[in-house]
């Protein structure tokens, strides 16, 4: 489900990070404290034995706590990421990987998010890594 209201606010964010535009990173589900990003393999991002790099399933992590934090920050602020813990569950080996962020408590100035990581292997779907982020207000 996307939210039309808040994809006009946090689809240009996004769209604004290169880094997930380098990796082809797409929301495909936007409500208020919860959003949904998917990244299909390349092995561009690969680690030696072909799974996702752990770089790049933290990075799409980091990213679904972070917009799903900003659908809590009222109109003029964002957030970024002042710390995580990445716990990297199974190999992240498929051909997708899914995170699927959302917003634990919101605060005046902080945020604390986590985020579930599920890789796609031939229609089976594995819990491959969870981040818990705390995520400062920002102007």
């Amino acid at each position: 489900m996307i939210d039309e209201n808040l994809k006009t606010r946090i689809e240009p964010v996004f769209k604004s990070q290169k880094f997930m535009q380098h990796l082809g990173a797409e929301i495909i589900a936007l409500e208020t404290g919860k959003v949904s990003l998917s990244l299909n393999y390349d092995e561009r991002w690969s680690q030696q034995n072909g799974y996702f790099h752990g770089g790049v399933v933290g990075a799409l992590a980091d990213n679904a706590a972070g917009a799903a934090a900003a659908t809590t920050m009222p109109e003029g602020k964002g957030c970024l990421t002042a710390e995580y813990k990445l716990n990297l569950l199974a190999p992240a080996k498929g051909d997708k990987i899914v995170a699927e962020g959302r917003v634990i408590k919101s605060g005046r100035n902080l945020v604390i998010a986590e985020t579930d990581v599920f890789v796609f292997d031939q229609g089976k779907r594995v819990h491959c890594a969870l981040l818990l982020a705390t995520l400062v207000a920002v102007s």
